[in-house]
């Protein structure tokens, strides 16, 4: 059974107080009973547990808080492996731990490529490499996206691009890609950009750090003879829980759909300009949206499973929005009587002639169909009994909506509105005020 792999285990967890790190520390110590658990953060555990009780309700938080089998190291990855912990902590964790989960990222898309260095690559190169010395290491466990290869919709005439679960060379099939790396990088540290980089259009530099992320990460381990050992989760737009912790449960500025409907919300025009290459974008155009349950769910159960490579933890072909119900949900959550409707065009995702939406989140308009092979297969293996408190697939049984995380738009729509200086008005006047979810989820005692 997945929760039977974790028993006995000692695990190391960077960006543990993050969206996507609060759910997996919850799931894993609420649903197993790991050795040890050690999470990395700046600050340590006050600061940790100040996040937990900020993002989830008191009941809930408890098990991260409360817990005799975590401790919080305060500690921060950058260009070393020290992690700025003192030696004799480095030693233990070294000698004792069976799993790496490094989950912890920079998601500013708007950041340049050599900032990116700094904060994703250098510090994932560092923990790689001081992780594949450890005497006992199991598995070692890296976080990337599934949009690593959304430069594809460039290179791709269809409208419906294929991504599969694999890394896709930037410099020809024939090529060792995992070598070609390490000069990429190399370029990288010296320039701030790459070759390969200059000759290929990511929306943005994240999804290329991400992508020769993922690689240095494999180059390393073939040179180590451990690439079996290696597990690299791509999730995609990552959204609410749908079941745990709560359903529902999200931050606000990590889950993309909710900054969108914001900036959506607070248009005060009729019409928002989008580019796209499909015939018919309202219906062909699609999200790959998938509850951060989903992911951490997938996550846990290949780490057991002995799954190595690349795994999407994505909503899949079936389980992906047409934009035409993600736009309608937006719509339903803006005041006015009247909303801005999409006007699209066949311009460069690059634009400056687009609305400042679509020049940031570059993936409206595209359609990606990623592969979750692996996960239906491994969901085969599992009997009813092992899987049936297994979240490996989001739950579409109902119409897609934002109503849940309405209190969480508000919140983006008052900072966005704040930024750029807008009437102290606009905000009541365009957006819903919902309740917020932590508040209701500690009244019921979840």
């Amino acid at each position: 059974m997945v929760w039977d792999f974790y028993q006995g285990k000692t695990l190391f967890v960077t960006g543990g107080t993050g969206f996507i790190g609060t759910t997996l520390l919850h799931r894993l110590l609420s649903q197993s009973s790991p050795e040890h658990v050690y999470v990395l953060c700046r600050g340590g555990a006050e600061k940790a547990k100040a996040k937990w009780n900020d993002m989830l309700p008191t009941s809930i938080a408890a098990t991260l808080t409360r817990s005799e089998r975590m401790t919080i190291l305060d500690g921060e990855l950058g260009n070393t492996a020290t992690m700025d912990l003192e030696d004799d902590v480095l030693q233990m964790l070294k000698q004792t731990v069976h799993i790496v989960i490094h989950a912890a990222s920079s998601i500013h898309l708007r950041m340049s490529l050599r900032e990116l260095s700094y904060s994703v690559t250098a510090p994932t190169l560092c923990l790689t490499q001081y992780a594949l010395k450890f005497p006992h290491l199991e598995r070692f466990v890296f976080v990337s996206t599934a949009y690593a290869n959304a430069h594809l919709w460039k290179t791709n005439e269809s409208a419906d691009v294929a991504v599969n679960e694999r890394v896709y060379p930037l410099n020809g099939e024939s090529q060792d890609d995992y070598e070609t790396a390490v000069r990429a990088w190399h370029e990288v540290q010296k320039n701030g950009s790459s070759e390969e980089y200059d000759a290929h259009d990511f929306p943005w530099p994240y999804a290329y750090s991400k992508h020769l992320a993922e690689r240095l990460i494999l180059h390393k381990a073939a040179e180590k003879k451990a690439l079996h050992r290696v597990l690299i989760i791509r999730p995609s737009v990552v959204g609410p829980a749908d079941n745990l912790p709560y359903p529902g449960f999200a931050v606000p500025y990590a889950t993309p759909s909710t900054a969108c409907a914001a900036a959506y919300t607070l248009h005060p025009g009729r019409q928002i300009v989008l580019s796209s290459r499909c015939q018919n974008p309202n219906k062909e155009a699609t999200i790959d949206e998938v509850p951060v349950d989903v992911v951490v769910d997938r996550m846990l159960a290949h780490t057991a499973a002995g799954t190595s490579g690349i795994v999407h933890a994505v909503s899949g072909e079936k389980g992906r929005l047409s934009l035409e119900d993600w736009w309608w949900a937006f719509k339903k959550e803006r005041r006015l009587p009247w909303n801005a409707k999409p006007v699209w065009t066949s311009e460069d995702w690059n634009s400056p002639n687009l609305h400042p939406l679509a020049r940031f989140f570059k993936i409206i308009g595209t359609s990606f169909a990623f592969s979750d092979e692996k996960t239906i297969r491994l969901a085969e293996t599992l009997s009813s009994e092992k899987g049936e408190k297994l979240n490996l697939f989001a739950d579409r049984s109902q119409p897609y909506s934002l109503a849940a995380r309405r209190h969480h738009i508000h919140q983006v729509a008052v900072q966005t509105a704040k930024k750029k200086k807008m009437p102290g008005f606009f905000v009541s006047l365009f957006c819903r005020k919902g309740k917020s979810l932590t508040h209701v989820n500690d009244t019921t005692k979840v």
